[in-house]
């Protein structure tokens, strides 16, 4: 017994657990309010509007972490040294709203040629307003969890995505209903702005400075840090925005909102994933010495919670998707499982991710998510006429793909120091409260 109390004391002053354990309660409850919120969807609309809808969603939260511009990955890396951090934040913030909001006009822009059957969700310019304002929230949002990570300020992202944004989604589809896919999807980013509005007063009130928009030398100085990780993030999330569109175009709107369904069912898993991930990369970037043994830690615990995930996750698919009806267990179950396992081979390529960041070996963080995401789209594209489950296997393939390459490069032409030179003038991190 002794032992085991032990291991928890250490466990709670190791911060990349707890920070972890945080960060994998707040997605099952984000996860949890996800669910819910689809299966009110699932039972006040049409399995055509989910469709159209998740296509939004999908859409969305794409053109969100496109947004970011590599200002995410760069507030990790310069926060800790940073001498203007509200200035940073508020900088970084502006940059990313106003991105989210052009990319979303440029992407409704050319929906009649990409996906025409969403040309009727989003075909009048009030429409078209509504969804650029939302993503440009959806972007803010984004952001202020990399900022939460940087600052250590877990708990307050845990109080706010995890419970504050589910609360709210999951009640706006009954004040919407009338509106069809567009209320639907006005639910889930109302949501999202409400909480982004949310975190950026919880964060000034922790972080010092000016909230200007002067950001400081170390951020400007991570301009082409920040345009490499953006890169990447663009590379990453590619998929995530033309596969619903691909399984649209190639099996219809009803198939597209099995896939959809399928993929928020395993959004748990494979954002655990991501978070750990860039918790352990924010905690690695803190670290003056030990890196390679927080990496490793890392990694281990990536691949332990993807593989436990998919494990769980074959036997229980079809009742998961039971609950949103007996059309998407006929079309999903196979989908969600393979797109489960497929988690591995994200956890992998995540790991290669943070080893190359932390190498800061630029051409090699761009290359391996190019090879990464040209397999998944080409093998996607291919596939898409055969069924969903052939575009999940493509996901899962691709990114076991980028891990391979990203470990392959990062011990031998692109490794990272395990100490790096201490500053005196380096903050401590603020505790999480």
């Amino acid at each position: 017994m002794s032992a085991v109390i032990a291991r928890l004391r250490s466990a709670r002053s190791d911060q990349l657990m707890v920070n972890s354990a945080l960060i994998f309660l707040t997605t099952v409850l984000m996860a949890g309010g996800g669910a819910v919120f689809w299966v009110i969807a699932a039972h006040v609309a049409s399995p055509s509007d989910v469709g159209l809808a998740g296509s939004l969603v999908a859409a969305a939260d794409s053109l969100a972490l496109f947004a970011q511009l590599g200002l995410n990955i760069a507030i990790l890396k310069t926060m800790p040294t940073s001498d203007r951090k509200a200035a940073d934040v508020t900088t970084a913030a502006v940059v990313v709203g106003v991105a989210g909001a052009g990319f979303a006009l440029v992407y409704c822009l050319l929906l009649p040629v990409t996906s025409p059957s969403l040309t009727s969700v989003l075909g009048s310019p009030v429409a078209i307003g509504i969804y650029c304002l939302l993503v440009g929230g959806t972007a803010v949002n984004v952001l202020s969890d990399s900022v939460f990570l940087a600052v250590n300020r877990v708990r307050d992202y845990l109080r706010l995505n995890g419970i504050m944004l589910g609360v709210i989604k999951c009640a706006l589809p009954f004040a919407l209903a009338g509106l069809g896919a567009l209320g639907l999807y006005a639910s889930v980013g109302g949501g999202i702005a409400v909480c982004a509005a949310a975190s950026l007063w919880v964060i000034f009130r922790h972080v010092p400075g000016r909230r200007s928009l002067s950001p400081s030398r170390t951020l400007l100085d991570a301009r082409r840090f920040a345009g490499a990780g953006y890169v990447t993030y663009v590379l990453t999330v590619l998929p995530l925005l033309v596969f619903p569109l691909l399984v649209i175009n190639a099996r219809g709107s009803a198939d597209g909102a099995a896939y959809f369904i399928s993929f928020q069912i395993v959004t748990l898993l494979h954002a655990v994933i991501l978070a750990v991930a860039n918790a352990g990369y924010a905690e690695s970037e803190r670290a003056t010495s030990g890196r390679r043994q927080l990496v490793r830690k890392s990694g281990l615990t990536l691949i332990v919670c993807s593989a436990a995930g998919a494990v769980l996750m074959y036997p229980l698919a079809p009742y998961f998707l039971q609950i949103f009806g007996p059309h998407y267990v006929d079309q999903g179950t196979w989908t969600l499982r393979v797109l489960s396992f497929a988690t591995v081979g994200a956890a992998f390529n995540y790991w290669g991710a943070i080893r190359l960041r932390l190498a800061s070996h630029l051409p090699a963080m761009i290359g391996v998510q190019v090879l990464s995401t040209i397999v998944m789209l080409g093998l996607a594209a291919t596939l898409a006429s055969h069924g969903t489950v052939w575009v999940a296997a493509a996901w899962g393939i691709g990114h076991l793909v980028g891990g391979v390459a990203g470990y392959a490069a990062s011990t031998s032409i692109a490794r990272f120091r395990d100490t790096v030179p201490h500053s005196d003038e380096l903050p401590a991190p603020v505790e999480a409260s």
